[in-house]
């Protein structure tokens, strides 16, 4: 492994799916990229090494679904002869790799995530300390590339997918892309309506004393039936969820002026 560092690349070596939410379902597995087994900055003649950990972190709960497989995406650049040395473990068991891992390079993808990059089809299990809950998956490239965020394409059970996280690997270039994080601060409200439920009980008549016989008036004014009133003060309870989901709308652009060579950005305003 080269001793010469460069500056760390704007990307995360450890990303966490356990709270993304995808249609009632969790996939609670943390991704991280391992540095001191990788080489991903090789000295000339070496190759470059990723090694990616995913570790399953959830519970035996139909809310988390187990791993089947995953996508790294790549530099649509790199070829299947670029690719050496691949190499999976889970729970400490070394696995055959026959077709299990496959390239999809664009526009092909993987068939069941219509995600592009490297598919690692082997399943994990869900539960946090769980036998087979590991795996560690390597692989080496013959020609460096750039480090930069690329997406993980996550499936879990028989539909449950995710790619909104990207981890460190190969690019193509650190410039090609501009990576922005956008936010809104959302106030979510939701009327609540509480109506009155009363169940009324089987009766029961008790006699007070005993019954009167003669000419005695039975009130001052005959009536049909009584009537009375009974109140009671309740507390009730409420649970609610909130949550939201982000979609982006129709992409757009603004033109400005074209001109030869290199891109040079405006000076901001004063």
């Amino acid at each position: 492994m080269s001793c010469c560092r460069v500056a760390q690349p704007n990307c995360r070596f450890q990303i966490d799916y356990s709270p993304i939410i995808v249609a009632d379902r969790q996939l609670p597995y943390i991704f991280e990229l391992d540095p001191e087994l990788s080489n991903l900055y090789p000295n000339e003649g070496e190759n470059q090494r990723f090694c990616y950990r995913v570790k399953g972190v959830g519970e035996d709960i139909s809310t988390f679904v187990s791993l089947s497989h995953w996508v790294l995406s790549l530099c649509p650049e790199i070829t299947p002869e670029q690719i050496t040395n691949i190499s999976v473990t889970i729970g400490g068991v070394p696995q055959p790799i026959d077709d299990n891992v496959e390239l999809f390079i664009p526009p092909d993808t993987d068939p069941t995530t219509g995600c592009s990059g490297l598919k690692f089809d082997y399943g994990l299990n869900k539960v946090l300390g769980e036998p087979n809950s590991i795996g560690l998956f390597c692989f080496e490239l013959t020609t460096p590339y750039p480090m930069g965020a690329v997406s993980v394409c996550v499936k879990g059970g028989s539909d449950t997918i995710s790619s909104a996280l990207a981890i460190c690997g190969p690019v193509c270039s650190t410039s090609d892309n501009c990576l922005t994080t956008a936010s809104q601060l959302v106030n979510v409200c939701v009327p609540i309506t509480i109506e009155p439920c009363v169940h009324v009980g089987p009766t029961r008549t008790i006699c007070c004393g005993t019954a009167t016989i003669g000419e005695v008036p039975c009130g001052e004014v005959p009536r049909p039936s009584c009537t009375f009133t009974v109140s009671q003060l309740i507390c009730v309870e409420v649970p609610l969820a909130f949550r939201a989901t982000a979609t982006p709308g129709e992409e757009y652009v603004t033109c400005g002026d074209a001109a030869t060579g290199e891109c040079v950005c405006p000076t901001p305003e004063e």
